[in-house]
């Protein structure tokens, strides 16, 4: 009496190596994205750069880059274009509350970019220490969407924008 045992083409092992490998990624974050708003499909895709997750407490996820020594949070918040809210008029309300929450509050620069988004730069000092934000607020109907970069600092630099940017285009949809 001989087992048989089950012959596999070269082809159907790679495909189900392959298949296993990518029911796998999801599940480590080191290679996937993070889900920052499934309503919406929004991810933050981390993989392969120097960001990395902090903590994700409700609504709040908070990144770090120990390579250039910035943070950087994504928020979604309720209201829209269809509550009668504009990317101007959010960022005003935004900054009057960073304002508060800050000692020594400056904007340094704000304005409306070709998207329709609209950013702004600021300086604020908290327990002593002044930190550099540079935050973009993006409305949607029925969200608003707040990304923003920080690190400790006194004047604003290109570098400050260039990190944004690049923290920014982390950010995917797949809707």
């Amino acid at each position: 009496m001989s087992i048989s045992y089950p012959k596999f083409e070269k082809s159907s092992l790679l495909k189900v190596a392959v298949s296993a490998c990518v029911l796998c990624l999801p599940l480590n974050p080191a290679f996937a994205c993070i889900p920052i708003s499934e309503p919406l499909g929004l991810s933050m895709c981390v993989a392969d750069t120097p960001w990395e997750l902090r903590e994700d407490e409700g609504d709040d996820f908070l990144f770090y880059n120990a390579v250039d020594d910035y943070a950087g949070s994504v928020r979604v918040f309720d209201g829209g274009t269809e509550d009668g809210l504009e990317s101007e008029r959010a960022a005003r309300v935004m900054v009057r509350s960073d304002s508060q929450e800050t000692q020594d509050f400056t904007l340094l620069k704000a304005g409306k970019v070709p998207s329709g988004n609209f950013v702004y730069a600021a300086r604020g000092s908290l327990n002593g220490r002044s930190n550099i934000y540079v935050n973009t607020v993006s409305v949607g109907p029925t969200k608003t969407l707040r990304i923003t970069t920080w690190r400790i600092g006194e004047a604003l630099s290109d570098r400050d924008r260039e990190l944004h940017a690049v923290f920014g285009k982390l950010l995917k949809t797949d809707k």
